[in-house]
């Protein structure tokens, strides 16, 4: 009684938020998904940023130049003194650390380029999961109240049967216990219909989950190889941006190493100011002057030793990085691939299942009533026809969710 209270409850519940849902088709969520979602916006200002600081980096090959304003008084009623100058500065050499710091500013901007493109690909696959997840759930509390009505129907034969000492007690409190978790599952669905409905609110970027409500379908597209054999991984592995974002932070630390051994070398800095100054009742005088200045580093208790030490062993743990970063991309490319093409496969097996077992089923049902098989065969015809409907209705949304993955491994989606 409990649990049919609850199915009714969730039955009412679901009614009032259909009631007011807000239909999406696939089209309409990737341009809102493109525009609204915030890890994707995070990711776009994150490269912005890299973009700026390689910019900074280019501001060391410029002069600084700078403005001095001076004016000095005293309690001697001395003359007051006036200045003004302009002083620019130019680095001529300072050990190749400019080229170098502007090298690595440039690869943590490719680093950032490649989060982008793998932040895309995420919500990608966020947005088909969800997507066909939500649409899922939708079927799922239509085959769910399919299911209670078949088995209320059954229970209904079942019932006449054992009534007229047809039928044992056995197979009328199996039918009971069919309906009952018939309606358990129904129950089951509409909870997961609110889950999938919050997880496309926030790849989205909504705040309001209750008024969604998928139409339609998600493209999917045929494999494109025959057999994995003739994929390349080697290759296409490279392509991702995990790698891209590993070979990138090796070359990041190559440059540090190029910064690191420039404390070794000489300094060389070009310096000129002009102005002008004088005191107070007298003509002020123009003032310039140029000049150059070199240091040498002779010793700093052993820091630019150990920080170039350092920077050798960050390179050496970013190439082994990016070596490991190959090796698992390319397992996570083959794994991602099988399953797709089993996925497919799956698909196609259980939808041939499905259109069987419902002809049994039509099949069985009117044997049974009419007496020519027992209620085992019936029940087990019966329980496999709405087994395999569960299964091909699960196979829908593991297809999709597998091509999904394999995009998202190569760095691909719908996410422009």
């Amino acid at each position: 009684m409990k649990l049919l209270f609850l199915s009714i409850f969730s039955l009412f519940h679901l009614e009032t938020v259909m009631a007011q849902t807000d239909k999406i088709s696939w089209e309409q969520g990737v341009i809102e998904a493109a525009g609204a979602n915030a890890e994707l916006n995070a990711a776009k200002s994150s490269l912005q940023s890299a973009q700026h600081l390689v910019k900074v980096s280019r501001s060391a090959f410029l002069p600084s130049i700078t403005a001095n304003a001076g004016y000095q008084y005293d309690s001697s009623n001395a003359p007051r003194n006036y200045s003004a100058t302009i002083n620019a500065t130019e680095n001529l050499f300072s050990g190749f650390s400019d080229s170098a710091t502007m090298d690595r500013a440039k690869y943590a901007s490719f680093s950032s380029e490649a989060n982008l493109t793998s932040a895309k690909a995420k919500i990608s696959f966020d947005l088909k999961s969800s997507f066909i997840g939500l649409l899922y759930s939708q079927k799922n509390i239509l085959l769910a109240e399919d299911i209670i009505k078949r088995r209320t129907a059954n229970l209904k034969l079942v019932q006449l049967r054992f009534e007229s000492g047809r039928e044992n007690i056995g197979s009328l409190n199996l039918s009971k216990a069919y309906l009952a978790q018939a309606k358990y599952d129904h129950l089951q669905a509409v909870h997961s219909l609110e889950i999938y409905q919050a997880d496309l609110a926030r790849v989205l970027g909504r705040d309001n989950y209750l008024e969604l409500e998928v139409v339609g379908s998600v493209p999917t597209q045929a494999p494109p190889y025959e057999n994995n054999r003739k994929i390349n991984y080697r290759e296409l592995v490279k392509e991702a941006p995990d790698y891209k974002n590993a070979f990138f932070s090796e070359q990041s630390a190559k440059a540090s190493i190029e910064i690191s051994k420039s404390n070794f070398y000489p300094e060389l800095n070009l310096n000129q100011s002009v102005g002008r100054s004088g005191r107070e009742y007298s003509s002020p005088s123009n003032v310039w002057s140029v000049g150059a200045t070199l240091s040498f580093p002779l010793f700093n208790g052993g820091k630019d030793y150990y920080s170039t030490k350092s920077a050798n062993e960050d390179y050496r743990a970013s190439a082994l990085n990016r070596k490991h970063t190959e090796e698992s991309g390319i397992t996570q490319l083959k794994t991602a691939y099988t399953r797709y093409i089993e996925a497919v496969v799956k698909l196609e097996v259980d939808d041939a299942f499905v259109l069987a077992a419902s002809s049994r089923e039509r099949i069985a049902k009117a044997q049974y009533n009419n007496g020519l098989i027992t209620f085992t065969d019936w029940d087990t015809i019966e329980n496999d026809l709405i087994n395999r409907q569960k299964s091909l209705l699960q196979s829908q949304r593991e297809r999709v969710v597998a091509e999904a993955t394999w995009e998202q491994v190569q760095g691909r989606g719908v996410i422009p």
